[in-house]
């Protein structure tokens, strides 16, 4: 009995005695992972970009580019259509009056000329010896050399070399007016402090001299076209004088013959319409001036009155620009703006546009703008800014600050309670700069969503 109860006790005294056993460092091994674990760090907010609401000016311009060339230009077309034979000149060559610029393919007309001089001669001799004239031949030979001497006597007093005297007055009368206008707007611009008002009635008046000494010089160009016309005219009929001389003479002294005198006549006539096929087929200056362009070579197909020398007067220079249509609508005669050398800030000088083309079916799609640029070389790139519209003293954000939802414009507000959302009207707007009419006010932060 006593050695049965003896057996639980001891086994009672055995898991005590084990448990008292067991190593500490696993226990507090465990208790230090669970009391030392790393928490999860918290994400930071990323940093949004602010701007704050300024006050200023929110321009809209119009920029763009141009070439500084002469003004008053001339462009020259072949009467014909051929194959470019010769170009006597290039870009930049200075020409005078009359001087051969180009000519087309003419061999075939040169040797049709030497055989029409050759028939004419052949004519003249067999007028020489014909039959003896009659008094009806020498009569009608008279009576025709009369007529023709009329009517070379009569072209002669006709000449308008009046006309073109009177038109070069008017250009030299233009050319002072526009010295004057150019020394009063040069005055008007020279001092910071004389007002808006008097620089552009200056200006006004300076565009005004320009345009009239080009209608003066247009005109001018006109008269010695014309007078250059007749003078022609009065060649070809000093040559019907002088035939009808020769066929008088003939008649008087080897007989007349009406048939061989019309021989002649007919002979001649086939030669000055050959002369004057030549004169269509040859390019020459009308005026003295600067070869501006040049868009021919030798060996080149040309159409009748289709450009292939540009000349022009060496002054006065202006910009003149090629942009598209839809651009020139937003722009108007008369409107100021800023022109500068391309790459020389320094240059920048008051403009205005001279001249816009009044449709899109004009020949001349060229903006002209005048500028005081006397330093800047024929063919230098000018930068033109127009400004379309502006607005003063007004609140503005960059383009990004603002959020649209469908009609609503809207920004956030930073505020020290919090961001807040707010609703804005705009106006004008450009590619740096919106106009804010309201809804902020000046200093307040915006957040960029």
């Amino acid at each position: 009995m006593v050695l049965s109860m003896k057996k639980p006790l001891i086994l009672i005294i055995l898991i005590f005695l084990v448990a008292a056993c067991q190593p500490n460092g696993e226990q507090s091994f465990a208790q230090e992972q669970i009391a030392t674990a790393t928490p999860i760090p918290t994400a930071p907010a990323a940093q949004r970009t602010t701007y704050t609401v300024e006050r200023g000016t929110v321009s809209d311009v119009y920029e763009f580019s141009g070439r500084w060339l002469p003004r008053d230009q001339m462009q020259l077309a072949f009467e014909v259509n051929g194959s470019v034979r010769s170009v006597n000149v290039r870009r930049g060559d200075t020409v005078s009056v009359g001087q051969i610029l180009a000519d087309l393919q003419i061999d075939d007309l040169e040797s049709t000329l030497q055989t029409q001089e050759l028939n004419l001669a052949a004519a003249q001799r067999r007028l020489v010896d014909g039959s003896a004239t009659s008094g009806d031949s020498v009569t009608d030979s008279q009576f025709n050399l009369a007529s023709e001497q009329m009517s070379l006597d009569s072209q002669r007093l006709s000449l308008p070399w009046a006309s073109v005297n009177d038109a070069w007055a008017s250009v030299e009368s233009a050319q002072r007016a526009l010295e004057n206008a150019q020394r009063d707007y040069d005055d008007a611009v020279s001092y910071p402090d004389t007002p808006a008002a008097t620089v552009n009635s200056r200006l006004e008046a300076l565009i005004s001299a320009q345009e009239a000494l080009a209608r003066a010089q247009r005109s001018y160009y006109s008269a010695s076209a014309s007078y250059r016309q007749s003078e022609l005219s009065l060649q070809q009929q000093e040559n019907r004088v002088l035939q009808a001389q020769i066929a008088l003479e003939e008649a008087q002294t080897s007989g007349g013959d009406p048939d061989l005198v019309d021989a002649v006549i007919e002979a001649q006539l086939a030669l000055d319409r050959t002369r004057e096929q030549i004169a269509s087929s040859t390019l020459t200056a009308p005026i003295e001036g600067v070869v501006l362009e040049v868009t021919i070579q030798p060996g080149d197909s040309v159409s009748a009155y289709t450009t292939v020398i540009t000349l022009a007067l060496p002054q006065p220079l202006e910009a003149i620009a090629s942009i598209a249509y839809t651009d020139i609508q937003q722009l108007q005669v008369g409107q100021v703006g800023i022109c500068e050398e391309a790459n020389r800030p320094e240059t920048r000088v008051q403009c205005v546009i001279r001249q816009l083309p009044i449709s899109n079916r004009e020949v001349d799609q060229t903006v002209r703008v005048a500028a005081s640029l006397p330093e800047l070389q024929s063919g230098a790139l000018v930068n033109i800014t127009m400004t379309l519209s502006e607005s003063e003293d007004t609140l503005w954000l960059p383009p990004q600050a603002l959020n649209t939802f469908g009609n609503r414009t809207f920004v956030v507000i930073q505020t020290p309670e919090g961001e807040r959302v707010q609703d804005v009207v705009v106006g004008l707007e450009t590619d740096d700069r919106v106009e804010i009419l309201s809804g902020v006010e000046e200093g307040d932060v915006i957040v960029q969503q």
